[in-house]
C-alpha cells in the first residue's frame, strides 16, 4: 500500500470521530449559530430566485454535504466495482446516529428524512470519485510515439500506444514502447527501456538503467536494483494463493490477499520466459537461465537453471561462466576479474 493509499484510513477514522461529535451532541449543534441562519434564510427569502427556500430546505442541504466526505473516503479504500458500498455505510452510521438520537438524547429529533438525505450525500460523493476515475481513464494518449507527455521530462519517450498512469514516475531518458502498461505510483529511474506489451505494477520500483523486455509481466510490489535485465515474457509473480474466487464464490478484489513481492538485485538478469515465484530474492549480477522457474533465494552471482531452478554455477558482472583455477579461486574470462567462494557464497577478490 502507497503513503497515499495509507492516509485514507487515517482520514477516515478521523472524519469518523468529528462525525461521531456532531452526531452525538446531547443538543443540537445549530443552536449557538441559529440567529446567524435565521438571518441567512431571511436574506434567500428576499431575492426572488431563492425565495422558495425554508429552513427544512437548508437542513436537507447540510445533512447532505455533511456524508459527502464519506462517500469519498469509502470509494477510495474497496475497489472500483463495489462504490455502492459508499452509500450502505452512509445509511449505516446514519441509522447509527438517529437510533441514538431517538432513544438516548432528548434534545434532538431523529428522523426519517436525515437519514434519506444523509445516505445521499454518502453516494454523491462516491459518484464524484467514480466520475473522476473514468475522467482520468479517458485522458487521450500522446498521438506521435515520442513525443512527451505534459508534465514529465522531455528526454522520456513513450509511445503513443503505451499506457502510463498520471501517478507513475518515469526518469530521464527512460522509453516505454508500444502497449506497454506502466501502473499507478510505479517508479522507474533514469535510462530504462521498457518492452512492446510489458507490464509494471503499482508501486513497483525500478532502479536506473534497467531493461524490461517485450511482454515481462513485473507484478507489484517487486524492487528492481540498478542494471537489472528482465527477459521476454518473464514473469515476477506476487500471490502465493492464487485463486480467481474466495471460498464463498465472489471474485477476489486487491483486499481479499495480501500481494508478496520478488526483489531483483543490481546487475541480475532474469531469462526469457523465467519465472520468479515471489516472495524470492535474486542477488546482485545473478542470472536465471530461459525457462526457470525460481521457488527459493538466488545467491549473488549463482546462474541457476531448471524446474525448479537449481544452481549451476557462478557468473561474474560480465554475465559469462566463471572458471575455477588450479588455486580454487574463480576467474571471469573476460574482463580477467578473479572471486573467492566462502559457504555458498561469491565476492570479488578485493573484498576479502
Amino acid at each position: 500500500m502507497t503513503g497515499r493509499r495509507r492516509a485514507f484510513p487515517v482520514l477516515l477514522i478521523l472524519y469518523l470521530a468529528a462525525l461521531a461529535c456532531v452526531g452525538f451532541w446531547p443538543t443540537p449543534v445549530e443552536r449557538p449559530v441559529a440567529g446567524l441562519l435565521r438571518s441567512v434564510l431571511l436574506t434567500l427569502q428576499d431575492q426572488p430566485l431563492t425565495a422558495g427556500i425554508r429552513a427544512g430546505h437548508l437542513e436537507v442541504a447540510a445533512n447532505v454535504a455533511l456524508f459527502v466526505p464519506l462517500g469519498l473516503l469509502i470509494v477510495r479504500m474497496v475497489p472500483a466495482r463495489r462504490w455502492w458500498l459508499a452509500a450502505v455505510a452512509g445509511m449505516a452510521a446514519s441509522c447509527t446516529i438517529e437510533a441514538v438520537q431517538f432513544l438516548a438524547l432528548d434534545q434532538r429529533q431523529a428522523s426519517l428524512r436525515d437519514i434519506a438525505s444523509n445516505t445521499l450525500g454518502a453516494l454523491l460523493g462516491a459518484l464524484a470519485v467514480v466520475w473522476v476515475r473514468r475522467r482520468h481513464s479517458q485522458i487521450p494518449k500522446p498521438p506521435v510515439s515520442g513525443d512527451s507527455i505534459p508534465g514529465r521530462n522531455d528526454m522520456i519517450t513513450i509511445a503513443a500506444t503505451a499506457d502510463v498512469a498520471e501517478s507513475a514516475s518515469i526518469g530521464e531518458g527512460s522509453r516505454i514502447w508500444h502497449l506497454a502498461q506502466i501502473r499507478e505510483d510505479a517508479a522507474l529511474g533514469s535510462n530504462c527501456n521498457i518492452g512492446r506489451g510489458a507490464y509494471v505494477g503499482p508501486a513497483v520500483l525500478l532502479g536506473n538503467n534497467c531493461k524490461v523486455q517485450n511482454y515481462a509481466l513485473v507484478y507489484e510490489p517487486a524492487r528492481l536494483s540498478d542494471g537489472v535485465f528482465i527477459g521476454p515474457a518473464a514473469v515476477l509473480t506476487n500471490d502465493l494463493h492464487p485463486r480467481a474466487i474466495t471460498p464463498d464464490g465472489t471474485l477476489k478484489g486487491s483486499e481479499d490477499w495480501v500481494a508478496v513481492g520478488v526483489t531483483v538485485g543490481k546487475g541480475a538478469s532474469v531469462g526469457a520466459r523465467a519465472v520468479c515465484i515471489a516472495p524470492v530474492t535474486i542477488g546482485e549480477w545473478a542470472t536465471v537461465a530461459a525457462g526457470a522457474v525460481v521457488t527459493r533465494d538466488v545467491p549473488a552471482y549463482a546462474v541457476v537453471a531448471g524446474v525448479p531452478a537449481r544452481q549451476m554455477g557462478w557468473v561474474g558482472e560480465a554475465g559469462h561462466p566463471l572458471k575455477q583455477d588450479d588455486g580454487g579461486s574463480w576467474l571471469c574470462p573476460v574482463t580477467g576479474r578473479r572471486y573467492f567462494e566462502t559457504k555458498g557464497q561469491l565476492a570479488p577478490a578485493e573484498k576479502y
